[in-house]
């Protein structure tokens, strides 16, 4: 399992464009406000539509949920999936770990009901 306390430097060293935001976090700074800006970022370039940079924090994000702690997990569930499932298009969607995927069909159902 990853250290929650490793999240922002393991971040910050897959994604160079978040390198020093992740930098500013203290040790113990907060799981979901990392998730956050990392939401921001995936957000900025999937609207820029640079596709491989959107792989690679998908992929990121996957890794993440996948070997995460249970705060983690949740935080990747409630903050990065919720805040872009709104920009996620077919062949953005497409994309995304099956994992996320999934976590994202679960999403779209519950607002739809």
């Amino acid at each position: 399992m990853l250290p929650d306390s490793k999240i922002p430097q393991l971040i910050g060293l897959q994604i160079p464009g978040l390198t020093f935001p992740m930098e500013q976090f203290p040790t113990k700074g907060t799981i979901c406000k990392v998730i956050h800006l990392f939401a921001d970022y995936t957000g900025s370039m999937i609207r820029n539509e640079q596709l491989q940079e959107v792989r690679r924090c998908f992929t990121i994000a996957g890794v993440l949920y996948h070997n995460g702690s249970n705060v983690l997990r949740n935080a990747i569930e409630s903050v990065f999936v919720y805040a872009l499932s709104p920009l996620l298009h077919k062949e953005h969607s497409a994309l995304l770990p099956a994992a996320l995927r999934n976590l994202r069909i679960q999403h779209l159902q519950s607002i739809a009901i």
